[in-house]
């Protein structure tokens, strides 16, 4: 089985059952399977290798071509990799010079144009079936291969878990080329359900569609369920689960979901793009642990080094050697749940005394007033590394006092240098932070 099989399956037996609902478009199992076999054009098929898989990567900012150009090429034998619409020209001939990627597949205003690349490649996994992209918050994102059991393995377990049923809504938000987007995606095929689609950061769009829809499952990234979260007016009965991950949730925004959601479980979980799930914890979990992203999934062994997290899981890209670090700090508490401090890089060195940006993070996210926050580190010309805190207000309330409500929650070494109040945090098109949006605040 495979992901172009899945949807001829259901083309076949649910034939007129919604498959993609976007704002303004409704696409059935069937019309998706036609346009997928009438895709791949003879001229493109004459350009292909015969005798091997080279990487074709897609660039389209319309999310229903994005998925459609992705099964076409697949079935055409070669691998499919959704890029990073937003990434600058010079980003995007460096990732396909440096990984040797094949040809590149541009939809611009007169439609679509095939462009091959200087050399003509074969992946260096044969069992690929298709690439995905790191979606880091910035420089030029890796490529990394996975087979078809590689997510599929663990499908059925996930969605008996997020209550992806053949009845199920899901709705997502942005570019495919997220790998959280494009595994919920997966799992919806693998069910043969609807995906309602959202291809706008719009807040009130989200809500009329969830309504519209009778949606049952919702992901977003936590930054985007905060968002969310400040204009939920009224409950939406439909609604049976919430899922997040990439990012910690925290108690406030967790229990304001589950207030206009309240038919709803939260699912919280700590994954990889170069892995699947690594952890997860519910609702109640969030509440009891609100730093914590839970404990390890089935079939997941995680265990902590010397700070770091180690992961060992039968779910990762190809080339990728198990048990493996990805850089990432923590510890487990008494109750076995494990406690995320942030990637190594966001652990500041001063002067000896570490600070972990998570820790600030949290911290400025527990007081009231606070909708959002980001914290990242910054270089110093007199100190070496210092904190900048990134703040969204739900109230008014000045820098001063915050400073001094975050005094009864950190050390004066932990303490940002710098607070600069935003009406949002910037993000890219993957749903992360825009770290370099943000850096070029400070300067």
């Amino acid at each position: 089985m495979n992901y172009v099989a899945l949807l001829k399956k259901f083309a076949q037996e649910k034939p007129d059952k919604p498959y993609i609902i976007l704002r303004n478009r409704q696409i059935t199992y069937q019309q998706a399977w036609k346009d997928v076999i009438s895709f791949v054009t003879p001229a493109w098929k004459d350009q292909f290798p015969e005798n091997f898989k080279t990487a074709v990567l897609i660039v389209t900012q319309d999310v229903y071509h994005q998925l459609l150009a992705f099964l076409a090429v697949m079935d055409a034998g070669q691998i499919p990799i959704i890029g990073h619409y937003d990434l600058p020209e010079t980003a995007e001939r460096e990732l396909t010079e440096r990984n040797h990627i094949g040809f590149i597949l541009t939809e611009g205003e007169k439609g679509w144009t095939l462009r091959k690349s200087e050399a003509v490649e074969p992946v260096p996994y044969p069992n690929a079936c298709m690439g995905v992209l790191s979606s880091g918050s910035s420089d030029v994102p890796k490529v990394m291969y996975r087979t078809y059991e590689s997510w599929a393995g663990f499908i059925p377990e996930q969605n008996r878990r997020f209550l992806i049923d053949g009845d199920a809504v899901v709705f997502a938000e942005g570019s495919f080329s997220f790998t959280g987007n494009l595994s919920v995606w997966a799992s919806v095929l693998y069910a043969g359900c609807t995906l309602v689609v959202s291809e706008t950061f719009n807040c009130r769009q989200w809500l009329s569609m969830i309504e519209d829809y009778k949606v049952s499952v919702l992901y977003l990234v936590p930054a985007k369920l905060k968002a969310l979260a400040r204009y939920l007016k009224q409950q939406y009965p439909s609604m049976r689960m919430i899922l997040a991950g990439s990012q910690l949730l925290g108690a406030k925004t967790a229990e304001q979901l589950k207030k206009y959601f309240p038919g709803s479980d939260i699912i919280l979980y700590y994954g990889a793009s170069e892995l699947d799930y690594i952890t997860w914890l519910d609702y109640e979990e969030v509440l009891r642990f609100p730093d914590s992203v839970g404990k390890p999934v089935p079939g997941v062994k995680v265990w902590v080094e010397k700070g770091l997290i180690y992961i060992d899981t039968p779910y990762h890209v190809e080339g990728l050697e198990q048990p493996c670090t990805l850089h990432d700090t923590g510890y487990f508490n008494e109750e076995g749940y494990l406690i995320f401090n942030g990637r190594e890089s966001d652990i500041i060195n001063k002067g000896g005394f570490k600070i972990s940006c998570t820790k600030v993070e949290n911290a400025l996210c527990s007081l009231p007033e606070i909708a959002q926050a980001v914290v990242i580190p910054y270089d110093d010309p007199g100190r070496g590394q210092e904190a900048a805190a990134f703040v969204v207000c739900g109230r008014n309330i000045s820098r001063q006092e915050l400073r001094q409500r975050l005094k009864n929650l950190l050390m004066q070494q932990e303490m940002p240098k710098k607070m600069i109040l935003l009406d949002e945090i910037p993000l890219n098109s993957r749903g992360k932070t825009d770290k370099d949006a943000l850096k070029k605040l400070l300067e």
